[in-house]
């Protein structure tokens, strides 16, 4: 039920795109004992790819699985690893065990969103759910803001 709720907190609110300016002080999110912070995403243009990072906190007792991201207009997602040389692939998900903190960005792992029905403009915020294997945190990306990977408290889960 609760799922369902941040569902549908995320669709109702999410019906168009609010331009505003992209924070670099993002507000975050919290769910239970994740923390989510820094959300960004690349612009884009209808029938592109946008890149989304931000990093995760685990502070509760249980291993979260990052699985994707929801729009409200419904584009596919998928979790991408880096391999190495240019290259990257598409993963099952993201594991961050408890009390871990997991930095998505270019040399980790990252969400890829698209090919996108609308426009991501630069500076635009956009309603959003992060998905994770037993639940949903809904956000707000700030698109062309700050990457949440590269800072020197983002370390990599095992």
């Amino acid at each position: 039920m609760t799922t369902n709720l941040f569902r549908a907190f995320a669709a109702a609110g999410a019906l168009a795109l609010v331009a505003g300016p992209a924070l670099s002080h993002d507000e975050g999110a919290t769910a239970g004992g994740i923390h989510i912070e820094g959300i960004a995403a690349t612009p884009a243009r209808p029938g592109e790819t946008s890149r989304v990072t931000f990093t995760i906190e685990n502070d509760g007792p249980d291993r979260a699985v990052l699985v994707g991201l929801l729009l409200p207009t419904g584009e596919p997602s998928q979790v991408r690893g880096f391999l190495g040389g240019g290259h990257s692939a598409a993963m099952a998900g993201v594991r961050v065990g408890a009390g871990d903190v997991y930095g998505l960005g270019d040399r980790t792992a990252w969400i890829d969103i698209g090919p996108l029905r609308n426009e991501l403009p630069d500076g635009a915020t956009v309603p959003a759910v992060i998905r994770f294997d037993s639940f949903d945190v809904p956000v707000t990306l700030h698109v062309g803001g700050m990457p949440a990977a590269g800072t020197p408290s983002a370390r990599a889960s095992r």
